[in-house]
């Protein structure tokens, strides 16, 4: 899904940027950085509002698959905050987190 929103993104770029690009002699990765990745800034957002939807909602499947583990390989913040909450009894770092997943959700 994120790649096709990617590519729908290029695609929605207007050939005739590239080509004045090319005819004012811009390095290619100018062009990215001032011209095409401003113009892609909705379909980026909407790509990371889709990523962030997407690791609120994975807590069930790490817990179900590996309890979290080895170690934090598979930590992710919805299970960072239940640790800390009930299995460390750490409220302070819980309710950190849950605002950083909140406002990060939010963004």
């Amino acid at each position: 899904l994120v790649m096709a929103l990617m590519l729908a993104g290029l695609r929605g770029i207007d050939e005739e940027i590239w080509k004045a690009a090319r005819l004012d002699g811009i390095p290619t990765w100018r062009v990215y950085l001032s011209v095409v990745l401003p113009m892609m800034g909705p379909t980026l957002a909407t790509v990371f509002t889709l990523l962030a939807t997407g690791v609120v909602k994975v807590f069930d499947t790490v817990v179900a698959m590996t309890q979290g583990g080895p170690g934090t390989a598979s930590d992710v913040p919805a299970k960072f905050i239940m640790d800390h909450l009930f299995g460390r009894a750490n409220l302070a770092l819980a309710s950190a987190g849950a605002v950083m997943l909140l406002l990060t959700v939010l963004a």
